[in-house]
């Protein structure tokens, strides 16, 4: 079996797993904690984070605190845009009252707001390794983006550990992300 094919197979079993996690709201809770405390630690000023899909940690409570926690702060969220190398994404400034509108497959995303340049993304993780590579859905979009970014941000992972696998078999493409946070701490 070809590796495109391999993680495929390894990306449905992980979210049938991420789906089907018994004690799925108290874990959600402990991703949740974890992040805010990163978050109090990290002095970063700027972050780009994502609207839940597909059984994703929701993070827009704890990224609405961090808002309200110190001046100057700036979340925001993805938007799909096209460059000659694909499909990459642009962040664009969200708060907790910004009006959204259907984006690309129609995930929500910040209706009228300026362009902003994160210097931290916290990534949805499908799954991912010891290594901190992660499995996204498959699109490459992440990769793409920080591929093309000037100065890289510094990227977070976002999983349950139980989508933890030995090995994602990572391609030339992509990206070995700085930290994962999972229900069970920082990897």
């Amino acid at each position: 079996m070809d590796n495109h094919a391999e993680r495929k197979l390894q990306r449905a079993h992980l979210l049938d797993l991420r789906n089907s996690l018994n004690d799925r709201s108290e874990r959600e809770v402990l991703v949740q904690r974890h992040v805010a405390d990163w978050l109090l630690q990290a002095e970063v000023h700027s972050v780009g984070f994502y609207f839940p899909i597909r059984g994703e940690p929701d993070l827009r409570s704890v990224l609405a605190q961090w808002l309200m926690q110190g001046a100057g702060r700036i979340a925001s969220m993805p938007v799909m845009t096209f460059s000659e190398q694909g499909a990459v994404l642009e962040f664009h400034a969200w708060t907790v009252d910004s009006p959204t509108q259907a984006g690309a497959y129609g995930i929500p995303i910040p209706a009228h707001s300026r362009i902003v340049r994160p210097e931290c993304l916290l990534i949805p993780c499908v799954g991912f390794d010891a290594q901190r590579f992660r499995l996204g859905y498959g699109g490459g979009y992440f990769d793409r983006t920080l591929a093309q970014a000037g100065t890289r941000p510094i990227t977070v992972g976002i999983a349950f550990d139980a989508t933890r696998v030995e090995s994602i078999s990572p391609q030339p493409h992509d990206v070995q992300l700085d930290v994962i946070i999972t229900d069970e701490g920082l990897h």
